[in-house]
């Protein structure tokens, strides 16, 4: 049996179907199944069940464990890099905070630290115009509340020495 062709029994190299050795080697061919897929629309077949055994049912994935903690940073960008499409945050000066605290302490420092707070303040505004910061209104709020809590003791210390000026001349 040097070349395939040459045999009688050339159809029992694929399972022997459809021919018998006994038909004279015509082969005796099924009819085809009836196609799933319907012609006419308007009569639609009904599903047909593939015949022979049913496919077998596989058993249903175990469900996966809960994840562990994402790791440090993950999803975060790198220190000092900005994602791709998102604006640069800004951020506030931190002397133009400190000009706002000073101001008001200065209203229990007979308005010594209101002086720190001006100061403070037209720094930190320098600052917010060089560095494209945040927190000019905290600066402009700090200059403004140290010169007013300076007024208010000005006024407050001029009043008390009128008040005593006039407390020792009547009596």
């Amino acid at each position: 049996m040097t070349n395939p062709g040459d045999s009688d029994e050339w159809w029992k190299q694929y399972g022997g179907e459809g021919v018998s050795s006994e038909s004279g080697g015509h082969a005796s061919v099924p009819p085809p199944p009836p196609s799933p897929y319907n012609s006419n629309p308007q009569n639609p077949a009904q599903p047909m069940t593939p015949p022979g055994q049913p496919y077998p049912s596989y058993p249903q994935p175990a469900p996966a464990p809960p994840p562990y903690g994402q790791p440090v940073g993950y999803g975060q960008p790198a220190p000092g890099y900005q994602p791709y499409g998102y604006p640069q945050v800004r951020s506030n000066n931190g002397l133009a905070v400190g000009a706002l605290i000073a101001s008001i302490i200065g209203l229990f420092t007979c308005g010594l630290s209101s002086i720190v707070g001006i100061i403070l303040g037209v720094v930190s505004l320098n600052q917010i115009k060089q560095r494209n910061q945040d927190g000019r209104g905290l600066a402009l709020a700090g200059i403004w509340i140290g010169v007013a809590v300076i007024v208010l003791w000005i006024v407050y210390w001029a009043f008390v020495a009128i008040v005593a000026a006039h407390s020792g001349s009547t009596s």
